[in-house]
């Protein structure tokens, strides 16, 4: 299991739950584990006697002192007095092992009607780090329900946890229930927790109580603590209600795979990457026969995944330049001296027969028959529409139409700009940046807008730009996630106003920059040269994200949500999943060619 850093104190525990239920549960641990704190070795009781002498020490009863300053005493008694007045006087100490002794942690939680449903997200999390706290320091760890007095348990792990979430009960605890545990508990225990909806009703050998209630606005919780006099508060986060719901019914079982298809005809092809939708909603995969495959893609890896859509192979003939928009393939196509434009969403593209001249060579370079599509943009106001066109010379080129009273307005091409580093369209509105006088520019263009407005200035100049994080991009672009490659090696990787160097010297392809939990710091997603790893590297550090038993065909990475999305170079198994996520959004699998399992 990939964890954070921060979490590998409880990979132990972790590792029981599925990846994606160890996630969110993760995070309410980190949030508690600071109220919860260490336990202490117990000290040795008064009347405990000494089990022997291990050591010397300044301090002591003078029935340990040493027989040297007995010597000092009958001899040269002044000596002793001075000795005994400054501190030097020396004692045997006891063993080590004797200072200490065997410590119980307690734990009793209420399994009241006060505490169902969302409070047990706590209480899992609890019993998770009071189980580890009592294992830290060597102690026995008992817990026990505060409406079953006398009935501790010492099971722990899977086991503990089924029990501690099957423990439910309609009545709430009273004062007999804490009477009661005090006497079955009785005097030795140093260390007990309550962990219930309040501390009024505790056995009186109860050190700290956590109070955990309901928030009255928000999905969290209102958690305090209460020790040694002193209450801290906190509130807890929960998590989405389907993972909340799957902690307390079914911690332990996987998600069922409903992202998988399987495709009867046909199979992916590996002359170029799939084209993730705007706002990461489908993804076209070119196929071997020439056609294109439109899959849904769902926003969770618990929502069933729609049927695929074929575009046939006829309308991908001489394609140079496509995108998915609203979960269909726009297009322009080459036709002898002319270009065509089809499956655009506006009314003034999408309809049939939308011809334009082909520009001249030096102002539009598409060679027909490319390997790769070229990135495609689509801009579309109320008034006009707009196609634009990334071409390999690095221009930005458009065409534009408007409405006019009766019949659209003819269309118009123009470049818009040159030394294009990179481009990605986030909703209605594209983000690009350029080369200009040895730094780099970013642009923004609204559909209303006819010209780009520049955004921001970066002080170093590069030859390729990627962005990612699309919300940010939309809401506030100074947060938002960019990556300027400045040598042949080095990246800038960051926000625009805080970014750091990573280095990618080996060879790699560099797919896109995202933020992971993996590290606190933005990372780009590499196919590693072996083609069998993608991989988050920042900085120096590499953190894998895909192992795969076979060459990986293409990858690819979306720069509006994050996700992945890879095709295996000899099943041709297509798999599309989160950054931070094991489990996959959809996987298409070839009849013939692979098992679905």
């Amino acid at each position: 299991m990939r964890l954070p850093v921060l979490l590998e104190p409880w990979r132990a525990w972790l590792a029981l739950f599925p990846g994606d239920l160890a996630e969110p549960l993760g995070e309410m641990l980190l949030r508690l584990h600071p109220l919860v704190g260490r336990l202490g070795s117990a000290t040795s009781r008064p009347d405990d006697l000494p089990a022997g002498v291990g050591n010397i020490v300044p301090r002591g009863s003078y029935e340990r002192m040493l027989l040297t300053e007995w010597a000092y005493a009958d001899a040269v008694p002044d000596e002793f007095l001075r000795r005994a007045a400054s501190g030097e006087l020396l004692f045997t100490g006891p063993e080590p092992a004797g200072r200490q002794r065997s410590r119980r942690s307690v734990v009793l939680f209420d399994a009241g009607p006060a505490q169902l449903g969302e409070p047990r997200l706590a209480h899992l999390a609890l019993f998770i780090l009071l189980a580890r706290r009592a294992q830290e320091a060597g102690a026995e760890f008992l817990w026990g329900i505060l409406q079953k007095p006398a009935a501790l348990d010492q099971r722990e792990g899977r086991e503990g946890l089924q029990a501690l979430l099957r423990s439910r009960t309609l009545h709430s605890p009273g004062a007999a229930d804490a009477a009661a545990w005090e006497k079955a508990l009785g005097a030795e225990v140093d260390d007990c927790w309550l962990v219930g909806a309040t501390a009024h009703v505790a056995p009186r050998q109860v050190k700290a109580a956590v109070c955990v209630n309901q928030a009255l606005i928000g999905n969290c919780l209102e958690v305090a603590l209460t020790q040694r006099r002193a209450t801290r508060h906190l509130s807890l986060e929960l998590p989405s209600v389907d993972d909340g719901i799957r902690l307390l019914r079914q911690p332990f079982e996987p998600v069922a795979p409903y992202g998988v298809l399987r495709q009867r005809a046909g199979r992916p092809s590996l002359q170029q990457p799939p084209r993730f939708a705007v706002a990461g909603s489908g993804l076209a995969v070119p196929q071997v026969d020439g056609s294109t495959m439109i899959y849904p893609l769902p926003q969770s890896a618990r929502q069933k995944v729609g049927k695929g859509r074929s575009v046939p192979a006829r309308l991908n003939a001489n394609v140079i330049a496509a995108g998915v928009f609203s979960k269909t393939l726009s297009c322009v196509s080459s036709d002898g001296g002319s270009l065509d434009f089809r499956g655009f969403p506006g009314p003034l593209f999408g309809q049939r027969a939308v011809q334009a001249p082909r520009p001249e060579m030096e102002h539009f370079r598409a060679p027909p028959g490319l390997a790769r599509w070229l990135p495609l943009f689509f801009l579309r106001s109320k008034a006009s529409e707009r196609v634009v066109v990334l071409d390999i010379e690095k221009q930005l080129v458009a065409w534009e139409r408007t409405a006019g009273q009766g019949e659209p307005a003819p269309l118009r091409f123009r470049t818009v700009v040159r030394n294009v580093l990179g481009a990605s369209q986030y909703g209605d509105a594209l983000f690009f940046g350029c080369a200009e006088d040895g730094v780099t520019r970013l642009y923004r263009w609204f559909p209303q807008s006819p010209e780009p407005q520049q955004i921001a200035r970066i002080a170093s100049g590069g030859t390729a730009l990627l962005l990612g994080g699309g919300r940010q991009w939309r809401r506030q672009h100074l947060a938002a996630l960019l990556a300027v490659q400045r040598t042949a090696t080095d990246w800038w990787v960051g926000t625009i106003s805080d970014a750091a160097v990573t280095v990618v010297d080996d060879g790699a392809s560099v797919l896109g920059v995202v933020r992971s939990r993996l590290c606190p710091e933005p990372g780009l997603v590499v196919l590693h040269p072996g083609k069998r790893r993608i991989e988050l590297r920042s900085g120096r550090e590499r953190f894998p994200l895909v192992v795969s038993e076979q060459p990986i065909g293409q990858a690819c990475c979306d720069p509006d949500t994050g996700r992945l999305a890879w095709i295996g170079g000899i099943d041709h198994v297509l798999t599309v999943r989160e950054v931070d996520s094991d489990t996959p959004l959809l996987r298409v699998v070839v009849d013939g060619d692979a098992d679905a399992s």
